[in-house]
């Protein structure tokens, strides 16, 4: 069961997000980019970022992948939102550095200059060969 059931847990929803269809299988709570008019997974702090949220008008879940083709929504990756991100295995204290990991996911920064795109809110630990959901907080300047 994910920590979270929403991506977006800030409330800011409002203007804040964007529609588009999943260029490929892709999963809630990753970065993502807009490529044409689609949603493609984001590898790097370039451009505008989003976070993909579950595709809930299709009756799919957090822990639903989005198929390809199919619409979801992506919120704004900016200043101060807090946003369920998901993160592979590790140990997450409160302001841990989260970066762009593999496959669009949250990862732990080695150290504060390393692309870090945000903050972790929680205490958390995920064991080996699991993801879930940190919420991160954003901080300025993160995209290039």
């Amino acid at each position: 069961m994910a920590r979270y059931r929403r991506v977006n847990i800030d409330g800011k929803s409002l203007y804040k997000t964007e529609t588009r269809k999943a260029a490929t299988d892709l999963l809630p709570g990753t970065f993502a980019v807009i490529n044409g008019d689609e949603f493609t997974q984001a590898s790097a702090l370039v451009g505008r970022l989003y976070v993909l949220d579950p595709a809930f008008s299709e009756g799919l879940s957090i822990t639903d992948t989005i198929p390809s083709g199919h619409s979801t929504s992506g919120n704004y990756v900016e200043e101060g939102r807090e946003l369920a991100v998901l993160c592979p295995a590790g140990t997450y204290a409160k302001d841990t550095p989260i970066k762009i990991g593999s496959n669009g996911r949250g990862a732990i920064a080695s150290s504060d200059t390393d692309s870090v795109i945000g903050y972790s809110q929680d205490d958390a630990v995920i064991a080996a060969g699991q993801t879930d959901f940190i919420r991160v907080r954003f901080r300025v300047g993160t995209a290039a």
